[in-house]
């Protein structure tokens, strides 16, 4: 007897849409181990809640800015062409519950770069609290999963033709995270030229000093696309976003 079939949620439009972009994408991952000791310190001196997502939105964006390199974008096809940005906008993913069908979908921190953490969280917040109205955060998304499938893979075929409109709508980064699990890493798919991966926190042995030493660890992914950039500019910046957040101030 053969399966029922039933038509693609409405709800997971937007991500099969993101996903036949992201098969083009010849993406290459790395991983590291970041010390949060750092991180900890700062979110018990200041007294505000701020996500570890946040933390790697802040120190990623800096770090891509200051790289010219780590700011292009690719626009695919016969005659493939590299943009480079200025503003460095990121694409954070969120699970979300819509009309009772549990669906990934992504916001966006605009120019992170030139934010400060406390900016960062208020716009993680509010995604986070959006309730996937017609007219919140989540707007533009909430339009594409209303359209029929075909419609809504040229639509977004069209609008992000434009390698700058693709940064700004998909990220120059994006940042997804499994943390409140008890997963140790992810390794994301990406439609842009970076994508970050954030595991759970979990009390780890090192070696500090000669010595071993209990440290919460959080296992820090990076999937890059391969056509935009190498593996030594990747390992960098890898390198750099670590060195940042395990030495935050």
């Amino acid at each position: 007897m053969s399966a029922a079939l039933r038509d693609l949620p409405a709800q997971r439009r937007q991500t099969y849409a993101f996903l036949r972009d992201a098969r083009s994408t010849c993406h290459v991952h790395l991983l590291a181990d970041v010390d949060a000791t750092a991180l900890r310190r700062d979110r018990e001196a200041s007294g505000r809640r701020v996500s570890y997502v946040s933390y790697v939105v802040k120190t990623a964006a800096a770090a891509i800015a200051a790289n010219a390199d780590a700011r292009a974008v690719l626009r695919d096809g016969l005659r493939p062409r590299l943009a480079t940005v200025d503003d460095v906008h990121a694409k954070v993913l969120f699970d979300k519950t819509v009309d009772g069908q549990r669906c990934v979908l992504s916001g966006s921190v605009e120019s992170a770069q030139r934010r400060d953490i406390a900016d960062i969280q208020r716009i993680v917040d509010d995604h986070k609290k959006d309730e996937v109205t017609p007219d919140g955060p989540f707007a533009q998304v909430r339009r594409l999963q209303r359209l029929p499938v075909p419609l809504g893979l040229l639509l977004y075929k069209t609008v992000l033709r434009d390698p700058r409109r693709r940064a700004r709508l998909q990220g120059v980064f994006s940042v997804t995270s499994v943390g409140h699990t008890p997963v140790r890493a992810i390794l994301p798919m990406i439609a842009g030229t970076w994508g970050f991966g954030v595991g759970a926190i979990t009390d780890t042995p090192v070696v500090r000093d000669g010595e071993v030493v209990v440290r919460p660890v959080f296992t820090l992914s990076l999937a890059f696309d391969h056509r935009v950039v190498d593996g030594a500019l990747a390992a960098e910046l890898l390198a750099e976003v670590t060195h940042g957040l395990e030495n935050w101030t």
